[in-house]
């Protein structure tokens, strides 16, 4: 019989998919309990410095996307990181969502207003998108 080959990576590069897993449940978790927290303490920090802030949705319009996304993420981190055949797939989901996230924040900063909060946001997904690049080229 044909012996069945089985791709594994390195723990490291394993550790580092649950981690990013893991923490996609906490921001999840985080925007269930209080999804104004993060606008809020941003907002201080930025508007003791008389820098634009980011004001609060009067709806929760968006709420179901705030909640799903880092779900969704979540999922895709944690089957990269169990299943290696589907790893790269995976990664590549999660780079597409990252950029598309990445390219909206720059544009409302641009265009609609020149808040810092658009900028970090920008900065924490294009962070991630060059840390799954390099954890994409590590995998077998």
């Amino acid at each position: 019989m044909g012996e069945v080959k089985t791709e594994r990576f390195s723990k490291g590069t394993q550790w580092s998919l649950e981690w990013m897993g893991m923490t996609y449940v906490a921001m999840g978790v985080l925007f269930l309990v209080n999804p104004d927290w993060i606008i809020l303490v941003t907002n201080q920090v930025f508007a003791s410095r008389d820098w634009p802030v980011v004001f609060f949705p009067t709806e929760r319009f968006w709420f179901s996307l705030a909640v799903t996304v880092p779900g969704t993420r979540a999922f895709l981190a944690f089957t990269a990181a169990r299943r290696p055949t589907e790893a790269r797939f995976c990664i590549k989901v999660l780079q597409v969502s990252l950029v598309l996230a990445a390219i909206l924040f720059a544009l409302q900063f641009v265009f609609r207003k020149h808040a810092p909060l658009y900028v970090l946001g920008f900065f924490i997904e294009a962070i991630q998108v060059i840390f799954y690049l390099y954890l994409y080229r590590r995998l077998p």
